[in-house]
């Protein structure tokens, strides 16, 4: 008995139907101006980033470049730095970067010591002539009273623990040994103006290079400092108004720094050595 399919015969399928052309793609229409969206922000920059410094190494010698204000303030730090006097003695640099202060001290007859975390800075520094021991400046790898002057330059505002800072500048000065210090102020002020404005005018301060809760309060630096048998005289300081034109427009190279009463943004400090340092409170697990 024959099945179903056999008594119709083969199953034949339809011929297919003639494939239409493909239309042309449509192009896609133009969003409304105001409807794209908007590209990311850039990311803010990490305040107070060690990492900074090695970025930027190859830009300490520019006197107009990222760090054109550190220049500035090395001539006037020079100026707090008096000629050796004896043979041999020493100048620590805590935080000394690329060496900026090593040419403004060249023939005052010290052999200069710069401390820094930064290898490829220290690398600068040491074509200035600096002898350079990469170290924190919370921990610095010197005998005690190795130094006639330890100079702590726009360091003190970058580091955590300001008591072991202050501790460890003064452990290295020897009797009678000079302590030269500039940072910024603990005020709202110093706040608005090397933040908010230093920040954010070109070649003044890069982006990210402070963090403002580690600025400095000027009396809890005279106690640290006379904790450590040295007693800080500060002044403020500020650029000489009338060079930054010239030095915006590139008919300068330089801002003259004039020292000032008011100490609320920027100020310096020296004192000498007149008491045994005291020794920094060991580390937790050290005592």
């Amino acid at each position: 008995m024959s099945s179903p399919n056999e008594r119709r015969g083969p199953t034949v399928s339809p011929p297919a139907s003639p494939a239409r052309p493909a239309s042309p793609a449509r192009p896609t229409p133009a969003a409304p101006r105001g409807l794209l969206p908007r590209r990311a922000p850039a990311p803010e920059p990490v305040p107070n980033d060690p990492a900074l410094y090695e970025r930027l190494a190859d830009r300490w010698g520019d006197p107009r470049g990222d760090f054109a204000m550190l220049h500035w303030l090395a001539v006037a730090r020079a100026e707090l730095v008096p000629p050796a006097r004896r043979s041999g003695a020493v100048l620590v640099d805590l935080g000394c970067g690329g060496g900026l202060l090593a040419p403004h001290l060249r023939h005052h007859g010290y052999r200069h010591v710069g401390v820094d975390l930064s290898p490829r800075s220290l690398a600068v520094a040491r074509e200035h002539g600096v002898r350079v021991v990469r170290a924190d400046v919370t921990a610095v790898p010197l005998p005690d009273g190795v130094a006639d002057v330890v100079v702590a330059g726009e360091i003190l505002e970058h580091v955590p623990d300001l008591p072991r800072a202050v501790a460890e500048a003064c452990r290295l000065l020897r009797p009678d040994g000079l302590l030269v210090v500039d940072t910024l102020a603990d005020t709202v002020l110093a706040r608005w103006v090397a933040v908010h404005l230093g920040e954010r005018i070109p070649r003044v301060a890069p982006r990210g290079v402070h963090d403002p809760a580690l600025f400095v309060n000027r009396e809890r630096l005279g106690r640290e400092c006379a904790r450590h048998g040295v007693r800080l005289r500060i002044r403020g300081l500020r650029p000489v108004v009338r060079d930054l034109p010239a030095w915006l427009t590139g008919r300068r190279d330089t801002v003259r720094m004039r020292p000032v009463r008011d100490t609320s943004i920027l100020y310096q400090g020296i004192g000498r050595r007149t008491a045994p340092a005291a020794r920094a409170p060991a580390p937790r697990g050290e005592r």
